[in-house]
């Protein structure tokens, strides 16, 4: 059995769209692993001030810089970071990749239920924009609004992800508990990739399943098999 004293950082990297569950899911996770929880929102939102002089796009990215020089400086202090954003390019996850001596696994939130997922959405614009404070301004507060940013992606979201390991979460299965996957993901990143990671991804794949109904799909790379 691995030496746990001696298993590498983990970085816990959410992925998918607005509204789609992933900041109620990260909490759960950083809390489980009581580890930081980075949130590119958080960045993003402090940018405001330079929208006048910089385009939204040039924001965006360096919000993304300045999470990964976080991020990786949480990993080189030996600490494991849960780290909240849409992951939405391919360039994001290698960024996360090429940290030293991490190991990265992606939760994706990935709501079937879509009337669910437009209420919750709408549900939180409505909240951002009554607040009257700076944070969300630049999320999309309707469902319209998503559907804009979507289509705007032109379907760059779904990438390859190769080896990196990924657990597929059903944000609107009312089943499904943020509590218990984080839990058990615990269970997964004190482990690094060996022999004695198998069983901990057996747990996994059968505490993700309720009888023979799967309330999660969980996304390994060929080679852990």
């Amino acid at each position: 059995m691995a030496d746990e004293q001696s298993a590498p950082p983990v970085v816990v990297a959410m992925k998918g769209h607005p509204g789609s569950g992933k900041s109620t899911a990260a909490r759960a996770i950083a809390a489980a692993l009581r580890c930081p929880l980075l949130d590119k929102d958080d960045v993003r939102d402090c940018t405001l001030a330079l929208e006048a002089v910089a385009a939204s796009g040039v924001l965006n990215e360096l919000s993304y810089a300045v999470l990964w020089c976080v991020a990786e400086k949480q990993v080189q202090l030996g600490l494991s970071v849960v780290i909240d954003s849409p992951l939405s390019r391919r360039v994001h996850l290698d960024a996360l990749t090429r940290i030293p001596g991490a190991l990265v696994v992606i939760v994706e939130c990935h709501p079937s239920d879509k009337e669910e997922w437009r209420r919750r959405l709408e549900k939180r614009g409505a909240a951002d924009s009554h607040g009257g404070g700076s944070d969300g301004w630049h999320k999309p507060k309707t469902w319209a609004e998503l559907e804009r940013l979507v289509e705007g992606y032109q379907g760059c979201t779904d990438y390859e992800i190769g080896d990196v390991p990924r657990i597929v979460v059903d944000t609107t299965d009312p089943t499904v508990d943020a509590e218990a996957i984080a839990a058990k993901l615990s269970v997964l990143v004190s482990r690094s990739i060996g022999e004695s990671f198998l069983p901990e991804i057996e747990a996994l794949r059968s505490i993700l399943c309720l009888g023979n109904t799967c309330i999660n799909k969980y996304v390994l790379p060929s080679h852990l098999y």
